[in-house]
This record gives structure tokens, sequence and C-alpha cells, in this order.
């Protein structure tokens, strides 16, 4: 799904339907995470996504797919969602569209035994996130365009996406030049009661390809964990 027009991407958040003829598509998954974000710059700690706000997200990569090579036996993986600074705000009645200039998720390998664990601490930016997040081997990273997240304001949940281009860390040469563009960046965001403090919200996503033919794990559309529900 490529950057719907507004009007649709609220009417189907609302109604749940986004995906809807998509269900039979198949996907190829390549990276599978989990964690929180939060702004940096954050002008208005009441507020979200507001004039001068910087988006961040960091987290754990449980899910990582052929043609990577992870070694989760001795090391852990994490993430970084970086360098995205709202460029336009909208409001639809409940909902919420913000606009981002391009960033950058990057995904670290740390040694289980030699490394420092990750730890999501509070009030971030601190002297653990997102240091700890980031203090490992860089295993891939990419440039995020074309971000957008849109929030309900009725049951704090919302759903962002983006494009993602893979263009460095030490399995870039794994993936094949004509395979580095192209993927889906997405994930949707809980109103968990869990959330460290100083953090907005949990988000769950992943980066994928439909019914793209490259060397990826391939999952049904359902486990591209329903973002748009």
């Amino acid at each position: 799904m490529k950057r719907l027009a507004i009007a649709f991407l609220v009417a189907a958040f609302a109604l749940g339907t986004v995906g809807t003829q998509m269900a039979r598509a198949q996907a190829y998954l390549l990276i599978d995470y989990v964690g929180f974000d939060y702004e940096d710059p954050d002008p208005d700690h009441s507020d979200f996504g507001e004039n001068g706000s910087g988006y961040v997200g960091l987290g754990e990569v449980p899910g990582l797919f052929a043609p990577l090579v992870p070694d989760y036996a001795n090391n852990e993986y994490t993430y970084y969602i970086h360098g995205l600074m709202q460029t336009n705000r909208q409001t639809f009645g409940a909902f919420i569209v913000i606009d981002y200039t391009p960033g950058r998720l990057d995904v670290f390998e740390d040694s289980k035994t030699l490394g420092t664990p990750h730890d999501f601490g509070t009030n971030p930016p601190s002297a653990l996130a997102p240091g700890t997040f980031t203090d490992g081997t860089l295993f891939i990273s990419g440039a995020l365009t074309n971000f957008r997240f849109v929030f309900n304001t009725v049951n704090q949940t919302g759903s962002y996406e983006a494009d993602f281009e893979a263009d460095a860390g030490s399995q870039l040469g794994n993936i094949p030049a004509t395979d580095r563009k192209g993927w889906t960046f997405a994930g949707a965001t809980g109103n968990s009661t869990q959330i460290p403090e100083g953090y907005y919200h949990q988000i769950d996503g992943q980066v994928f390809l439909n019914n793209t033919p490259v060397r990826a794990q391939r999952t049904s559309w359902g486990g591209v964990k329903g973002l748009y529900r």
C-alpha cells in the first residue's frame, strides 16, 4: 500500500477495512521488530506530532529473515528509528495524520556475553536509550522515506508506513543490489498500560515486500500483523 489518500486512510482506519482485498496476497518478510517510540525533540510533552517534533523508535528485533543471516544463539538484535522530523500535521475528526522528513532504520547486532543488554530506562533520550540499543555492530540499515503516522485519539491506537531502502550494514552484501529498494516499512501502535515513562506508544512492525519473488521469508498477509485494523 503506497501512500494512500488521506481521506481513504482515515476512513479505512476508522472502519478497520484496510487490507480486506489484500487478505489473499503474499508478503516477503525481512525484519520483524517490537518496542516503544518517543519524540526528540519534543517541544510539547502533552502533545504528539507537534511542530518541531522528531519521531524516534527503538526496541528488539525478534525476527530477521533470509537473505539476512542472524546468529540469535550468540547475539541480541535491536533497532533504532531516527532522523524523522515532522513536516505536516492534519486533523480529521478523531484522527491525526502526521508526515515526516526522511529518516533511518538501523538494526544492530550485539554480543550477549560481551555486549551491553538493551534497557529502555525512562524519559529518553537518556544514559540508557538510545545508547544501549546502538552500541553493537550495524547489521542492516536503510533510508526511510514518505513516513506517515495516523493516530486515533479516541482509542489511542495508530499505524504508520514508509518506504525502506537498505544501503548499509554488515549484511548489505547479502541483499542483491536489485532487491535493496521497494520495501514497505510499517507498524501499529497499541494503548498498552506498560509503556515506560517518557515513551508515547508501544509499537510492533515489519519490513516486507508484497508479491515480489525475492529471496526472503514468505508469510501470509495476515502474518504482517493486521497493521490497519
